[in-house]
């Protein structure tokens, strides 16, 4: 079976809050290990994805692999995700970047509003909520529209219900006109009963959002 295609790149990462996260090391590339602890940190030692993983991705299916690390008081949470999607990249893409769909296929959002487009660089106000429960935080978004990547990062200038997260996601061509969307996470929710309630639900949720982003782009071209 050959491996699929454009799927062996690196992620390259800017972490400009990893200061509680000095001396660890985890698997957080796309496909591959990216060590955490500097303000700037590198995807390498990239690995092929699994038989197994291949033909779910192939068959449709999200291919997920999950991560936790801790250290002190710092507990991270997230991963990879990847999901192949009917559909051209530049049809993600507008999707992927659109805020006004964020509601379609981000985990319980409620809220999601552009602040301030500043070049290629967005702010975003974006609430969660889930029952009577509910959860906000700003985030900047990056733009690459010639490489198709989102990267995304907590903005740590505005208060927020979580106390760190960034993250990548990148869009890929696919045979046949369609496309494969990648996911790499991590997010520190902070403590309390709520975050221990809901935390391992949060953790599956993070990583479906390709496969979401999915089901709302194909919905809209029937």
């Amino acid at each position: 079976m050959k491996s699929v295609p454009h799927l062996r790149h690196s992620l390259a990462w800017s972490l400009c809050t990893a200061t509680a996260l000095t001396g660890m090391a985890g698997v957080i590339g796309a496909v591959g290990m990216w060590a955490i602890g500097t303000p700037r940190a590198k995807a390498s030692e990239s690995r092929e994805f699994s038989s197994q993983e291949e033909a779910q991705l192939r068959a449709g299916k999200l291919v997920v692999r999950p991560e936790t690390r801790s250290v002190g008081n710092t507990h991270l949470l997230g991963g990879l995700s990847w999901q192949l999607i009917n559909a051209p990249p530049a049809t993600v893409w507008r999707a992927l970047t659109d805020v006004r769909g964020y509601s379609h296929f981000l985990p319980a959002v409620e809220q999601a509003v552009l602040v301030e487009t500043v070049g290629n660089t967005q702010s975003l106000f974006i609430r969660h909520r889930l029952g009577f429960i509910t959860a906000s935080y700003w985030v900047r978004a990056v733009h690459d529209a010639a490489h198709a990547r989102l990267r995304f990062r907590l903005d740590r200038d505005h208060a927020s219900s979580i106390r760190d997260a960034w993250g990548e996601l990148r869009v890929t061509p696919y045979a046949e006109h369609r496309s494969v969307v990648s996911l790499a996470i991590m997010a520190d929710l902070g403590e309390g009963l709520f975050v221990g309630l809901v935390r391992s639900n949060v953790h599956e949720w993070m990583l479906r959002v390709p496969e979401q982003l999915r089901r709302f782009v194909e919905s809209r071209r029937e």
